[in-house]
């Protein structure tokens, strides 16, 4: 894969590269992304997002090329980030991440697919990785390996078979493989009042064609994932899995995002993100 450093930083600067926003946590934040400065770097097809004429930048990620079929590739923060004390220590630094993301058809798509993931990986490069359903995760050969030390959020538009997708609209929490340790359909709960009581009522959210917002939290070896439709956080999570992270990440990791997409057109684009963990300076 050719690889491509671009250039970005938000109009609205919060990032600090010295560990960031206060004295106990690394953190940054791109309201959005802004030809300025070499702060993330880009493998494959991904580049800085065009508007659909082709005409100007969105401000955004684009992980795939509706113009390439089979398009994949990967957006990473130029920057290796703490997550534990010590390679050999058990403990992981809590952490927390959001993003607005949008999977879109750019034309009639009968075949949608496939999709993009949030991705923490040990190095900053993007040489054994595939597209399809794979989502510039892994490939064939590697999927499953331990050493691929990959800890992904996958927010899935294909149901791949032979990869155990439960469907094609899912999220799932993906550790060193494309296969999904847990997955859950694509949407959020509500609060809602019936018969003098509260209860909480699963609202489905199509992924494709709608903007949706993320949020990702890890904390004392729980993952929640939660999405919604809007920048109010819903108070229920979609997916809370005990995981035991410690023998997946390295003391430093790099993070960013992967996606792909199948023979037919379809962007994937992140126009926003933050980022904080409990690292001490």
């Amino acid at each position: 894969m050719q690889t491509k450093t671009l250039y970005f930083i938000p109009l609205f600067l919060a990032l600090f590269l010295s560990h960031a926003i206060s004295s106990s946590a690394y953190s940054f934040n791109f309201d959005y992304f802004y030809n300025g400065t070499d702060l993330m770097t880009f493998y494959g097809d991904a580049e800085y997002a065009p508007e659909p004429d082709g005409m100007s930048k969105s401000g955004g990620i684009g992980l795939s090329r509706e113009n390439i079929p089979f398009s994949h590739g990967r957006a990473i923060f130029i920057n290796p980030i703490p997550f534990k004390p010590s390679a050999s220590s058990s403990y992981v630094y809590s952490f927390k991440t959001s993003f607005n993301f949008d999977i879109a058809s750019r034309k009639k798509n009968p075949n949608p697919g496939h999709g993009l993931a949030f991705i923490v990986v040990p190095h900053n490069k993007n040489d054994t990785v595939s597209g399809l359903g794979y989502l510039s995760l892994v490939n064939r050969f590697n999927n499953g390996n331990p050493n691929n030390h990959l800890f992904a959020v996958e927010f899935d538009v294909f149901k791949d078979a032979s990869l155990g997708d439960i469907n094609d609209n899912h999220v799932g929490i993906n550790i060193n493989s494309a296969n999904s340790t847990v997955s859950k359909k694509a949407g959020y709960w509500i609060q809602s009042r019936t018969g003098g009581k509260n209860r909480w009522v699963f609202k489905a959210l199509k992924l494709s064609d709608n903007g949706c917002k993320a949020w990702i939290e890890y904390e004392n070896g729980k993952v929640t994932v939660t999405i919604g439709p809007s920048q109010e956080k819903p108070r229920r999570p979609l997916i809370e899995a005990r995981l035991d992270l410690s023998k997946v990440f390295h003391e430093k990791m790099y993070t960013g995002f992967a996606g792909s997409m199948g023979r037919d057109a379809e962007r994937h684009e992140i126009s926003d993100w933050s980022f904080e963990n409990s690292a001490k300076n």
